[in-house]
């Protein structure tokens, strides 16, 4: 209630009653129009207080949405780390075990006194040509590097390279992903669904494949193709329930059912 009319009530009271009657109860009147303003007063701050205490509510919530966005996407982000990091292990045990090879394959010392050839001649005094391998991990990683710089065009180069040299390489799935990652940054979706498409026509039983099935959803879902995305996604949990990329497909699920 205003104030002005809160004060204005007991003079609206006390001439609609009769003149004793108004004498009598006008201390009565008087103090059951201070206790009504007063409780009006009372409850305007409590809804103030209610007010602000929903706006404070309302940005919590608004806290807890943002939380889980980034802890989606943290979990992401932790996920390609965990690949990054396997595959650096990988590359570092190939190249232990081509090192342990051209120390097998190397000649033994001749004995004591025994003239030895000069370098680069084979028996018979034949000279050994010079032959520039190219080395797997070189090329692989070289383009991985420009995949964590973000120079996608290079990397997506890079990978093909690598694909093209080394077909028959362990990494060769690993490429093809890591290209459809690349479209997938860009924001080049239709190029990203077939890059997947091909990794997981080509390497059904590759570990990318979880990977590249996750993204793919991922990709469906932003050409607007949220039902064929949506279902890539539910194959994935079927298929494989206990990975990370499994967790990850539930969790995009879960923003739609909202």
């Amino acid at each position: 209630m205003k104030p002005a009319l809160a004060s204005a009530l007991p003079l609206l009271l006390l001439f609609a009653l009769p003149m004793p009657a108004a004498k009598k109860d006008t201390q009565v009147l008087l103090e059951e129009v201070q206790r009504l303003a007063a409780a009006v007063e009372q409850l305007t701050v409590q809804v103030a207080e209610l007010a602000k205490r929903s706006a404070i509510a309302d940005e919590k919530l608004g806290a807890v949405a943002r939380n889980q966005a980034d802890l989606a996407q943290g979990r992401e982000n932790f996920t390609l780390g965990m690949q990054f990091f396997k595959e650096e292990l990988n590359g570092l045990k190939d190249a232990v075990a081509r090192l342990n090879d051209r120390l097998l394959a190397m000649p033994m010392a001749p004995p004591p006194g025994e003239a030895q050839p000069p370098a680069g001649a084979l028996p018979g005094g034949a000279a050994e040509p010079a032959v520039v391998a190219q080395d797997p991990s070189t090329v692989y990683y070289a383009a991985y590097s420009d995949y964590i710089k973000e120079n996608f065009d290079l990397a997506i180069e890079g990978f093909r390279q690598f694909i093209r040299s080394f077909p028959d390489s362990g990494l060769a799935d690993n490429s093809l992903y890591w290209i459809g990652e690349c479209y997938y940054a860009k924001k080049k979706f239709p190029e990203a669904v077939t890059t997947f498409n091909e990794l997981l026509a080509k390497y059904k039983d590759g570990d990318k494949v979880p990977a590249a099935t996750l993204k793919k959803g991922y990709a469906l879902v932003e050409l607007g193709r949220q039902a064929e995305g949506i279902a890539i996604l539910k194959e994935l949990i079927s298929r494989f329930p206990l990975s990370e990329e499994a967790s990850l497909a539930g969790q995009k699920i879960k923003e739609f059912s909202e």
